[in-house]
């Protein structure tokens, strides 16, 4: 049994790492040619819909998604009703926002919201087709189809969108790709998932779920509301032009964490969610993965920080350069990002929703207060709160962590300890390139190939047993990649 659930996860671990490694570098591919193609008003004005967007999606998922993944057993007349549930809300919502979309344009004071907002809408109901689809390939660790469901997608909606860039289209280019995207997405769950929906909505089923999903439900919706308070800020505060810079720096700042932060969720949940009777074993489980994070987080974060400049000016010329302070202080941010996630799916697979909510609360009126100390000065000034609530958020995490599951804050700082010491000193030496060439190129490729290099060859000297195995799990992939 345990050989069996090592290698589930290690599995699902290594498909999580392709989907995500591949669909970033896509993402990237396509967000170079669009923000030399683009401005920054067209992103601005895509990232106000983009707000919204992501508040009719919690509302449609409604909490069930984590409920399916986390109870042990689920019955057919569950998923039938969770899937008509999806739909139906995602319908009703949408002809909300369809016929509140000439107050949402008057709101930002730019009418090209009115057609903007209500084709790009279309997408929720488009996605709530796939909901049930991707829980039940999460649920059963198949993240092989998961990952093709990701990346397929990326490549046929990016190739649509950079057409239309190129081809003057605008703003109109960024909803097109959101379109192609879920409409893919949907299609590649289907044909990748032998479940199919019967007509039936069960009525206790739906309330035996909704009372064990309604406190995700409340933590999604706080979550997001937060999350979605800066751009919404700063398109009312400020300009919409902006709003298009700090929506680069995060577009490219969460590149790189959400997608570490996800790998690894998605493959601890549900591996956690299983053992979830046996605490002493999930401890091992959890213990393990943070140390991954810690050792693949902190060299990353940390050197794109120092590298901020000269990658910028590498992809857009001085085109951004009002995201890049923006980028660096996100950063900072997204190295908290990664263990707060990690812990909130340790405390979620355990089933204490309750505390998990508790916990948003407490982290939302965090960022609140940063909002307010900050919103007066500068943007630079209002993301600067956002790393330091990320900051306060993660050591809210570890005391929760430690009270709700024993697992002590001391064993999760001597987890990661190692890394931050390693990635901090490789850092600081790379700082001392710059002063030999202002040349970008050549500064970005030096403190690319000197960051490596530090990091990987401290690791072996100090004889690090998570390097060990990530370079055992990858040798071992890739010769099963290229056996006869």
């Amino acid at each position: 049994m345990e050989k069996t659930l090592k290698e589930k996860t290690v599995n699902a671990l290594v498909w999580n790492t392709f989907d995500k490694t591949f669909s970033q570098i896509i993402y990237a591919v396509v967000g170079i040619i669009l923000a030399n193609t683009l401005f920054p008003e067209d992103f601005g004005l895509i990232g106000i819909i983009t707000v919204f967007s992501a508040f009719i999606t919690v509302f449609m998922d409604g909490g069930f998604t984590v409920v399916l993944i986390q109870r042990k057993n689920i019955s057919e007349r569950d998923y039938n009703t969770i899937f008509f549930f999806n739909l139906s809300v995602a319908i009703v919502l949408y002809l909300l926002l369809f016929s509140l979309a000439p107050l949402i344009a008057d709101w930002f004071g730019d009418a090209r919201l009115i057609p903007l907002s209500r084709t790009m809408f279309v997408t929720v109901i488009i996605q709530a087709f796939g909901l049930v689809q991707s829980t039940i390939l999460m649920r059963n660790m198949r993240m092989k189809a998961f990952a093709i469901s990701n990346i397929v997608p990326l490549l046929v909606s990016g190739s649509i969108a950079v057409i239309l860039a190129l081809n003057g289209y605008g703003p109109w280019a960024l909803v097109a790709q959101a379109l192609a995207l879920a409409t893919t997405r949907s299609i590649l769950l289907w044909v990748q998932n032998s479940w199919r929906p019967r007509l039936q909505f069960d009525k206790n089923s739906f309330l035996t779920l909704y009372s064990s999903g309604k406190n995700m439900l409340l933590t999604s919706f706080t979550g997001t509301l937060f999350q979605n308070l800066y751009p919404l800020i700063i398109g009312i505060w400020y300009s919409i032009k902006e709003l298009g810079y700090y929506t680069q720096a995060d577009r490219w700042s969460k590149m790189g964490y959400t997608a570490l932060g996800q790998a690894l969720g998605q493959s601890l949940f549900p591996a956690l969610s299983s053992i979830q009777d046996d605490p002493e074993r999930m401890q091992r489980v959890y213990g393990k993965t943070n140390r991954t994070a810690a050792y693949l987080s902190f060299p990353f974060f940390m050197g794109l920080i120092v590298v901020a400049t000269p990658l910028f000016h590498v992809l857009f010329g001085t085109k951004w350069d009002a995201s890049i302070p923006l980028f660096q202080l996100l950063l900072v941010k997204g190295i908290f990002f990664v263990f707060t996630t990690l812990m909130t799916n340790y405390i979620t697979a355990q089933g204490k929703m309750k505390t998990i909510f508790h916990f948003e609360l407490i982290k939302n009126g965090v960022i609140l207060l940063a909002i307010l100390l900050t919103v007066r000065i500068s943007i630079p000034a209002l993301v600067a709160g956002q790393a330091v609530a990320g900051l306060i958020h993660y050591i809210i995490a570890l005391i929760i962590t430690n009270r709700t599951t024993h697992y002590s804050i001391k064993q999760q700082l001597k987890d990661i300890s190692p890394y931050i010491v390693i990635g901090g000193l490789m850092c600081a030496l790379l700082t001392l390139i710059p002063m030999m060439t202002s040349n970008p190129w050549l500064q970005l490729l030096l403190q690319s190939i000197t960051g490596f290099s530090l990091y990987v060859g401290i690791n072996k000297l100090l004889r690090s047993t998570i390097q060990q195995e990530i370079f055992a799990m990858i040798g071992n992939k890739i010769k099963t990649a290229y056996k006869p």
